[in-house]
Parts: C-alpha cells; sequence; structure tokens
C-alpha cells in the first residue's frame, strides 16, 4: 500500500472502519493505538507515544517519541473490520529511535533482498491439558480455529497442519521479504489468539508448556536475491560462507533467538529441537539445515515463538552476512543422526549461560546496537533472578516432606 489515497480506498472497499498502529517493545510484544477512520490522515503523519512505558524503549525524563506509520506493511483484517499498520519510531526530529526493534531489523537490510519464511509453532490448550490427542499431520479440532483467523486474513499462508505433540499445530506463511515476514507472524499470532479466545481454547506461544513432548520453535528459512536471481541456488560459496557465519556466531545469539527461561526447556536431546552446533543438507537433527527441494535456502532451526521477530532475524541475518564478508568456512557437513554422535559444541543450556554468550559475542552488540543490547540483558538478568528465588510447585511436592 504506497498511498494514502490507496489505503483510504482499499478500507472503504472492505468495509474497515479502523486502524491498529503497531510497535514492538524489547520482547517482541505488539504495542498498538487504534486510530478510526476519520482521523487517519492527521495520524498518518506521526503519533506522540511514551516511551518509558515500553519495555526497552526509553526513560520517563526522555519518553517523547513518534509512531510514524509504515503505510506498505498494512495488513486488512476483514474478519474483525480493522487494518493493521506498522510503525517506525523516531525521536521529534526525525531521527530514527536506536531502541526500535524493526529499525534495527532495517539497517541490518539496508540494499539486500532476504526472503524469510517463519514456520510458526503453537499449542491449543483447554483448561491446561492439550486440546487433542493427535499427530503429526493428524486431523484435529484446532485446524478449524486456525482456518477460521486465517479466512479473509490479508496474509498469504502456504499450509497449516498438525505437529508432532499433542494440541500442537504450525501455520506457514508464504515466504516473503524480510520485514514482511516478521510482521505477519506478529498479526498472524494475534489473530490465532483471538479466534482460540472465542472457541474458549488458549492458543499459546510459550516454547516448552507441556511436559514429555517436543516443545514449540519458529524455524527460519532464508534466502538472499540480487536482481531476481538466488544467491544461495545449488549451495553456493554465498550460501556456505552465510552457514559458516551462523553457526560461528550461534552461541551468541541464541539468548535473543531463545529469550526465555523456558526456552532452554525445548532445547534438549531427543525431542526434535536442535541442540549441537552444525549443519546438513536436509538433516533435521543439525541446527542448520539445507532443506531438499524449491528454492534452495538456509533453515535455521533453533528460534522459539517467544522471541522477538525483528531482533532474533537480524541477528540470523547479521550473522551470516559477517560469515560472507569474513568467509567463514562451516564445518563439516553432518550426514548422519546427530542425536546419536558426540563431540559437537552445544547451543547454551540456559538463559543465564546464553547471556554469558552474548555479552562475549562483539557482533550482537554490533547488529543491535549498545541501547537495546543493555535493556535486553537487564531484562533478562532481572528474570533470571526472579525464577531463581522462585519456589515452584515441583519442589513443594519432591522436597516439603
Amino acid at each position: 500500500m504506497s498511498s494514502m489515497k490507496q489505503l483510504v480506498k482499499t478500507m472503504e472497499d472492505k468495509g474497515i472502519t479502523q486502524v491498529k498502529f503497531f510497535v514492538t517493545d524489547i520482547n517482541g510484544h505488539p504495542r498498538f493505538m487504534i486510530i478510526p477512520r476519520r482521523y487517519l490522515e492527521e495520524a498518518v503523519t506521526g503519533i506522540g507515544i511514551d516511551g518509558s512505558s515500553i519495555p526497552g524503549f526509553t526513560t520517563v525524563d526522555n519518553s517523547d517519541l513518534i509512531a510514524k506509520p509504515d503505510l506498505g506493511s498494512a495488513v486488512f483484517l476483514e474478519n474483525e473490520k480493522e487494518a493493521a499498520i506498522f510503525c517506525d519510531v523516531e525521536y521529534e526530529n526525525g531521527q530514527s529511535f536506536e531502541g526500535d526493534p524493526r529499525g534495527i531489523l532495517k539497517k541490518v537490510l539496508k540494499e539486500k533482498t532476504f526472503y524469510v519464511k517463519p514456520e510458526l509453532e503453537f499449542f491449543f490448550l483447554r483448561e491446561g491439558a492439550p486440546l487433542d490427542d493427535k499427530g503429526y499431520m493428524d486431523a484435529g479440532e484446532g485446524l478449524k480455529i486456525i482456518e477460521e483467523a486465517v479466512t479473509n486474513l490479508d496474509i498469504s499462508v502456504e499450509r497449516i497442519h498438525h505437529e508432532n505433540a499433542p494440541g500442537q499445530y504450525e501455520v506457514e506463511p508464504s515466504m516473503a521479504t524480510a520485514l514482511k515476514a516478521c510482521d505477519q507472524i506478529i498479526i498472524l499470532k494475534e489473530v490465532l489468539k483471538a479466534r482460540a479466545d472465542t472457541h474458549k481454547v488458549t492458543c499459546t506461544f510459550m516454547p516448552k508448556p507441556l511436559t514429555g513432548v517436543a516443545g514449540s520453535g519458529m524455524h527460519f528459512h532464508v534466502l538472499l536475491e540480487r536482481n531476481g536471481e538466488n544467491l544461495f541456488e545449488n549451495f553456493t560459496d554465498c550460501a556456505s560462507y552465510f552457514v559458516g557465519g551462523l553457526l560461528s556466531h550461534a552461541k551468541g545469539i541464541t539468548a535473543v533467538c531463545n529469550p526465555t527461561i523456558n526456552s532452554y526447556k525445548r532445547l534438549v536431546p531427543h525431542f526434535e529441537a536442535p541442540v549441537y552446533i552444525s549443519w546438513g543438507r536436509g538433516n533435521r537433527s543439525a541446527l542448520v539445515r539445507i532443506p531438499r527441494g524449491g528454492k534452495t535456502r538456509v533453515e535455521y532451526r533453533a528460534p522459539d515463538p517467544s522471541c522477538n521477530l525483528y531482533l532474533a532475524l537480524a541477528c540470523i541475518l547479521g550473522a551470516g552476512l559477517d560469515g560472507m564478508e569474513k568467509k567463514i568456512e562451516p564445518p563439516e557437513e553432518v550426514k548422519d543422526n546427530i542425536f546419536e554422535s558426540h563431540g559437537y559444541e552445544t547451543l547454551p543450556t540456559s538463559l543465564e549461560e546464553a547471556v554469558e554468550e552474548l555479552e562475549r559475542d562483539d557482533l550482537v552488540t554490533e547488529i543491535l546496537g549498545e541501547h537495546v543490547v543493555r535493556a535486553f540483558i537487564a531484562s533478562k538478568k532481572e528474570e533470571i533472578q526472579r525464577y531463581r528465588t522462585h519456589i515452584s510447585q515441583w519442589e513443594r511436592d519432591y522436597y516439603l516432606e
């Protein structure tokens, strides 16, 4: 949507009466304001927001920021009779705000055209239990909820299916340019939660909500184009170096890709989540996979749906680009089931360890900027301390008597 005139015309044609202006905080949670259509032309030049009330943004003594809508990001939600538009966050003088996650991804992209497909996994729960007892590609009750959510949604969804665990599903949007791909996942998460609520079902993007079954990941498929040519096609040197950079910084970017205490209950062996720093063609046990079939692309399998998509993708692309710039060769390809092998380095096993690795990797600070890294680390250390001092029901059950 390139102009205000086109936007208003489309809204009128679709009977859409309001617009949500979105920004995302450091944790990836969307924040929004609702703008009635009659005030849209006034709001499109930018709306003042209180940065001190958004995690990871500003302090109360310097809180005034401007949310400037990116009209090209408009997504139409006909079921809800509204549109969603993502905003760039700026200072009053028009300078970009260094703590805006979407803006950080834009800086990494610069003149490069990356196409991305994040695979969104999640659980449907009813009263805390899985919605069904089905398995991979079975016909589960949740498929109806997903179909209702994506019907008349201005997002191209390539496939939906039941995943391996009871009550677990996956939605795969079509591959899109990097920024659009992240915007779309945020909208998909919002509409899935809203539609599940109407069925008295909880839609959760918690990485590991159930014991003893696979957790939810969000694998990122990535390819780089130049003048319509896929620079990764047939696994060129360009793709190889991208993989080398990604693996060399895998430990440093894990805290951003897997940002919660719960994330590390998914990243354990034998539950399909990647643990060992490795790569392979078509090998689903490896951290980085080169899928067979379709366009050649790099699939990074560590991230989970609790991450801030913009920051996680900025780190993934930044690490890969570092590999391309420095011509970092990847290690030898893994051809066997890596869960049955030994001698490979592993990703961090806890959020605390992941934060320590982040602090050691200067590239992460270069990609995200000191403002975001400082705020992110402070937030994660507070989360770790709260978890460390919390007494869980498991401890009561196990130790009290």
